[in-house]
């Protein structure tokens, strides 16, 4: 059997007719407040570039892309350690849901969580950074839970 499908929606965008939400683009992210035992980070503005991959006929639509060279500084008392990701990173894992997103960093692992509206999106992050061999090597690995948002540029 042959089915030909010519209304909106059977593209995959979640059959409705409307569109699902769509992450393709420019976007400048930032996560604040990575609290973990004996230290605090934040990263610089990264620049990500999303794609919504081709998926099934299912209502939620998946994404990847690439961040842009960034840095992660860490601060513990007077201390400070600044990581440069000057290769930058993948996008991977994206998906999005009934205005929920999810993603992850490839390397180093960022896992977010977070809300899709309007051009913005934010939420929660979870990374886990290596800072042996720094000026910070006594705090070791780290597991470090932030803030993080991302505007359409």
């Amino acid at each position: 059997m042959v089915i030909l499908c010519g209304f909106p929606g059977c593209d995959g965008s979640g059959g409705t007719g409307i569109p699902g939400p769509n992450v393709s683009g420019r976007w400048v992210y930032r996560a604040t407040e990575l609290n973990g035992t004996q230290v605090s980070c934040s990263t610089s503005q990264v620049i990500l570039t999303l794609v919504r991959v081709p998926g099934s006929l299912r209502v939620d639509a998946r994404f990847s892309g690439s961040a842009f060279a960034f840095q992660v500084e860490c601060v513990q008392g007077e201390r400070t350690v600044i990581l440069r990701f000057t290769n930058g990173t993948s996008v991977v894992n994206g998906e999005i849901q009934d205005g929920l997103v999810a993603f992850d960093f490839g390397s180093p692992d960022f896992i977010h969580t977070g809300t899709l509206a309007n051009g913005s999106m934010g939420g929660t992050v979870a990374t886990r950074l290596d800072l042996s061999g720094t000026p910070l090597s006594g705090v070791g690995v780290v597991n470090l839970v932030g803030q993080w948002e991302a505007v359409r540029d």
